[in-house]
Order: C-alpha cells, then sequence, then structure tokens
C-alpha cells in the first residue's frame, strides 16, 4: 500500500475501501493495526517534505478513553511520531460535541467555535495533526484553527481514510 496525498493531507485510501481496518483500530481494540499503517502514513510524510517539528492527535473525549482504554488517534499518532523520529506531545483539549459519526454530513463540516483547544505553549511550529478519519475535514479545520491561534506556523495532516477527495 502506498501512501497517497492531496494538498496537507496524507492518507491510506478511501474509506469505502478501508472501513474494517477504521472500525477495528477505533471499537474492537484493533491497537496492533497502528505499527504498520504508522510507518506508512510516516512515508507519506517524509516523501511529501513538510519539515514537521512535532506530532498531535485528536483527542476523544475522556469518557470515550475511559471505556475504550486508548485513543485512536493518539495511538497512530506516536506510531507515526516514532517512525519520523519527532516528538509526540498531547497538546489538544475537547470539549463535549455531539458525536460526528451520527451527526448529518453537511453538520460535520462544522463544529462549535471553542471545541478544541491548545493546553499548553506551543514549542513547535510546524505540526502533523493525525485522525483516523477525514470525512468533511470539519475536525481537522476546528483542531488547525485552535493550533494556529496558539502559534502554530502550518498544521499538516494524516490520517487513515477519507470518505470524500480530501482537500
Amino acid at each position: 500500500m502506498r501512501p497517497k496525498r492531496r494538498g496537507n493531507l496524507v492518507y491510506l485510501g478511501s474509506y469505502r475501501n478501508l472501513k474494517g481496518v477504521v472500525r477495528r483500530l477505533k471499537y474492537r481494540g484493533g491497537s496492533n493495526l497502528a505499527q504498520p499503517l504508522a510507518k506508512i502514513l510516516a512515508r507519506g510524510v517524509i516523501e511529501a517534505g513538510w519539515q514537521i517539528e512535532a506530532v498531535t492527535a485528536v483527542p476523544t473525549l475522556w469518557w470515550r478513553f475511559w471505556l475504550r482504554g486508548y485513543n485512536p488517534a493518539e495511538v497512530l499518532a506516536r506510531k507515526i511520531s516514532r517512525e519520523l523520529g519527532i516528538e509526540y506531545v498531547r497538546v489538544l483539549g475537547r470539549r463535549y460535541a455531539p458525536s460526528q459519526t451520527r451527526r448529518p454530513r453537511d453538520m460535520r463540516a462544522s463544529l462549535k467555535a471553542g471545541t478544541f483547544f491548545v493546553k499548553q505553549q506551543l514549542k513547535a511550529r510546524r505540526w502533523l495533526l493525525v485522525d483516523d478519519v477525514w470525512t468533511t475535514g470539519g475536525t481537522f479545520r476546528a483542531v488547525e484553527r485552535a493550533l494556529r491561534a496558539a502559534g502554530a506556523e502550518a498544521v499538516f495532516g494524516a490520517v487513515i481514510a477519507s470518505s470524500e477527495r480530501p482537500v
């Protein structure tokens, strides 16, 4: 499998084709999938030449973390950071917002302002943001706004799958 790239996003393929992989990582304790996925995504980041300084992940709500025992995006992000030899930083917090998986497509594109926030002063200026799926880009844009407001110069993304053509 080769990484794909569009703009500032690296991904592995369509959600239609990778749905089982995403669901296994996200809901079935398939954290053992993270290493091979991270290896491919890291190769895509290197090929893109983005000069990333730090890696972080889209945070999950505390109760989802408690139920699963892990944040799938963070597990993947930590593996990617090791592959890249770049520090992983848990810099983001998340306030409650309804689950994106149950919201209509047009509602996913915009999250309430302040859903994501930066918990500490940023030392790095060029970030790789990791999540499991890119649906409309709403989550990415919301987190990117928070990182930029805290001083990030550039935010790039890495996801397993994209449900539509990422911009």
